[in-house]
């Protein structure tokens, strides 16, 4: 029987932006990025003070701040650097000045060459002056792709409406000593360690500290690396972006759609699903039982009538969303999309096909939804929580939160709404990425979409009810985009035991992870003695630092207590000193830092504690 799941609209999540704030202080800074995360840079100042600065991407409509609320405050951004030539990359956008001839010749070696982001750039040639004959040279600035560097050569690629003379490919020698040179404004490109050459920012009443405008100079050399879609931009970069005039067959091993998008923009959207499928497929262990076919819709009006038999289907792509059937006959399955050019509703609603083809069904609605926003989010490589930053805004600002058995509903139930998705989304990616639960979520969500009878989320969860939900609850308070579920993973195999007085017992404790068991029961009201050794780093091109931390309290050691499923307070502990136990209860250590920013940090200390003697 045929079922259908409302695909997720990026555009539709993004949370209210803020309303009232007011700017307490504006400042100018020079220094040293340390850190880079989703939309915020670690700033360590020439005053060797450290602050957070969220930035808006080119490409985000509001910057997050620290309590999940979206600010619309874009910077200007100007990102510089050097590299090597003969490190970029097919269909990387260059920028340089050379002299030719009518014919595509060039008489003078390329000197310097200028990397520049490809959406901001118009490929073509322009001339200084025009040429008296076709063989006479002028100067003359070029805007190509790249389509080789190497061997002391430039072979750059122009799009057939920017041809040159007819010509498509042009050539030209690299001088031994030319030089590569950055010019960017996506922030992905900061590269730790950068040096911050002004930076103008407010700080808001919030306590947030938000740019206005930024200028970096990369000193690592490593600002070629590709981001995100970046890759699949570049690599079909020379084919149209112009949508069609009328629908098409688009194809790949997996995936057969009508579609009237651009041969760009199909190959994007083809590879993007196929490399979602690589991942479904190597995390389930099984495949699709035939391909997800149907319609990618960039404008209904050049879709003859008839075309688009099912209704309710192109009443989803009127809404620029989408729908996935899926029927089954005996062994016979079939998965039907209906979608909108949307990269995000394509891909959620085509693991919805993936996961129907593959096991008869898609499960119990949670666990639709869930998987198939995984599906969306997931990148290869890529342990870090990195969603919209509406929906994140949404987790992080929505009181009260929901509870893990509000979510888990069995059944069949609607749909819903973005943020019934993004609580779906939440629990399953915490199940599958936290190794106390993940060996048990892909039995589970297996069993579920093959309709067993004798499988529950209550029969496989149930002997660790509480442990689940403690976590789930954790998960929910802390996370964020950059937020790690296997480094904040809770110890609950970890030993403990009481001190008698005078007694002591030691501790690692790690820079790079979460709560930490002390191995330390506590004894209400009872005094302890507490000394750690040795430095850790809390960013990448940090400063090793001691646990007391950088003054402020960050990167310093602190401690909570765990008693009966729920976590106190946290407690400034710091290199040496004593501590009154507030309550009976397992003591667990962390290093204070962001919890979206704990997997680059280093290092690890030794903890020594003691209980102290009686009087």
């Amino acid at each position: 029987m045929a079922w259908m799941a409302a695909g997720l609209i990026q555009a539709a999540v993004a949370a209210p932006l803020a309303a009232q704030l007011t700017a307490t202080e504006q400042l100018r800074l020079t220094g040293t990025v340390e850190a880079v995360a989703a939309g915020r840079l670690t700033v360590r100042d020439d005053a060797g003070g450290r602050v957070e600065v969220r930035v808006q991407a080119n490409d985000e409509r509001g910057v997050a701040l620290a309590d999940g609320t979206l600010l619309a405050f874009p910077a200007e951004i100007e990102i510089a650097g050097v590299f090597e030539i003969a490190k970029l990359k097919p269909g990387q956008m260059v920028r340089f000045h050379t002299r030719l001839n009518r014919g595509g010749k060039a008489d003078a070696d390329v000197v310097a060459l200028t990397l520049i982001d490809a959406d901001e750039a118009q490929a073509g040639v322009t001339m200084a002056d025009e040429p008296q004959s076709p063989t006479d040279f002028a100067d003359c600035g070029v805007t190509a792709a790249v389509k080789q560097a190497s061997k002391g050569r430039l072979v750059v690629q122009l799009p057939d409406a920017a041809a040159f003379h007819r010509k498509t490919t042009l050539s030209f020698r690299l001088a031994k000593t030319a030089t590569g040179r950055l010019k960017s404004s996506d922030l992905r490109r900061i590269e730790p360690g950068a040096k911050i050459v002004s930076l103008d920012a407010v700080r808001l009443d919030t306590g947030d500290v938000v740019a206005k405008s930024l200028v970096v100079e990369n000193v690592a050399g490593t600002a070629l690396e590709e981001r995100g879609d970046d890759a699949l931009a570049n690599k079909y970069r020379g084919l149209s972006a112009e949508p069609k005039q009328e629908p098409r067959l688009i194809r790949s091993p997996h995936f057969a759609f009508l579609s009237d998008v651009s041969d760009r923009e199909a190959r994007i959207i083809l590879d993007k699903l196929e490399r979602m499928a690589g991942l479904l497929e190597r995390y389930f262990g099984r495949g699709p039982r035939g391909v997800v076919e149907g319609f990618v819709v960039h404008d209904l009006a050049v879709w003859p009538a008839g075309t688009l038999p099912e209704p309710d289907g192109v009443a989803k792509i009127r809404e620029q969303a989408g729908v996935c059937f899926n029927a089954s006959l005996g062994d016979q399955r079939k998965a039907t999309l209906y979608s909108c050019a949307d990269h995000g509703v394509i891909q959620h609603e085509c693991t919805h096909g993936f996961c129907h083809l593959a096991f008869g069904s898609t499960g119990p609605t949670w666990l639709a939804e869930g998987v198939a926003e995984m599906g969306n989010y997931w990148r290869e490589g890529q342990q870090a929580v990195d969603v919209g930053p509406g929906v994140m805004a949404y987790l992080q600002k929505a009181e009260p939160k929901r509870g893990l058995l509000e979510i888990a509903v069995p059944g069949r139930t609607p749909s819903g709404t973005w943020q019934d998705y993004a609580w779906r989304w939440a629990l399953c990616h915490m199940l599958a990425n936290n190794p106390n639960y993940a060996d048990r979520f892909k039995p589970l969500a297996i069993a579920l979409m093959e309709e067993r009878p004798d499988v529950s989320f209550e029969s496989v969860y149930g002997p660790v009810a509480r442990e689940v939900s403690f976590e789930y609850d954790q998960f929910l308070k802390t996370v964020g985009n950059g937020f790690r579920a296997d480094l904040a993973a809770w110890p609950w195999k970890a030993k403990f035991r009481a001190l008698p007085a005078g007694g002591s017992l030691k501790a690692t404790v790690r820079a790079a992870g979460g709560w930490q068991a002390s191995g330390l029961r506590l004894e209400q009201g009872v005094t302890y003695e507490l000394t750690a050794e040795g430095t850790w780093r809390t960013a990448q091109a940090g400063q090793p630092q001691s646990a007391a931390g950088d003054g402020a309290g960050h990167g310093g050691l602190v401690g909570a207590v765990f008693h009966d499923y729920a976590l106190g307070a946290e407690i400034p502990l710091g290199s040496t000193g004593t501590f009154v136990a507030p309550s009976d209860g397992q003591l667990f250590l962390r290093c204070a830092d962001d919890w979206t920013q704990l997997a680059d940090n280093d290092g690890a200390l030794t903890v020594s504690l003691r209980r102290a003697a009686a009087d």
